[in-house]
């Protein structure tokens, strides 16, 4: 009996071992797509790929302000769990300058207040910024000057304190998010838009009025407190 069921059992065992074989094969296969399907979640969550860096524009007076408004090129979008997160880089005269923005995902109050949205230093890049905006306000200042590392403003979303006023959120481009901030110092409050455009990668920074002008600086580079 032993002879005549050898043959069965050695197939058995070839069989066994060869699926096993497989399962092996198809196991690390698995461990791969899966590795891979985590990458492609954590990239997803973290950022949306680099844009590439565009020079800085200025918009004058004609463009409805007093000369000293800029736009400032997206070169990267993330989140984390409180903050939308924006990098924004932009080239001038052979220099790279620019500032991460943070906008809170807390729901703002229902007229559209809320805080904070919050300016961080990229180093070199925020301290040309800084220098760049002295120069525009004609306000000067130290020239070993640097950007704060943290600087928070209150705020209130445009578009919600128009919906909350006449019901709609106006005629402004929906691609926009539009902001007004709000710099307390230790006599004033200096007031400054920022508009962010996601779909077509571009910041503005711009003027609400020239007397805010040296508010905003004290603010930018910490000395507002």
């Amino acid at each position: 009996m032993h002879r005549v069921f050898t043959p069965v059992y050695n197939l058995i065992q070839f069989l066994i071992k060869t699926i096993y074989q497989h399962m092996k094969k198809l196991a690390v296969l698995v461990i791969a797509l899966a590795q891979i399907g985590c990458s492609l979640n954590q990239n997803k969550s973290s950022g949306s790929s680099g844009s590439a860096i565009k020079p800085l524009i200025v918009l004058t007076d004609k463009d409805d302000g007093w000369g000293a408004d800029i736009r400032l090129s997206i070169t990267n979008i993330s989140e984390n769990d409180s903050s939308k997160i924006y990098k924004a880089i932009s080239s001038d005269n052979k220099e790279s300058l620019g500032l991460l923005i943070f906008v809170t995902k807390k729901k703002t109050n229902g007229q559209g207040f809320g805080n904070a949205i919050t300016f961080k230093s990229l180093g070199k890049e925020s301290d040309n910024l800084l220098h760049k905006l002295s120069a525009l306000y004609k306000k000067k200042i130290s020239t070993d000057s640097k950007f704060a590392d943290t600087v928070s403003a209150s705020f209130v979303d445009l578009k919600e304190f128009a919906k909350s006023v006449a019901g709609s959120s106006g005629e402004g481009d929906s691609n926009v998010d539009e902001y007004k901030l709000f710099f307390a110092s230790k006599n004033d409050v200096g007031e400054l838009y920022l508009n962010i455009n996601s779909t077509d990668k571009w910041v503005e920074l711009k003027e609400k009025d020239q007397d805010y002008r040296e508010v905003v600086l004290e603010a930018l580079t910490g000395r507002h407190h």
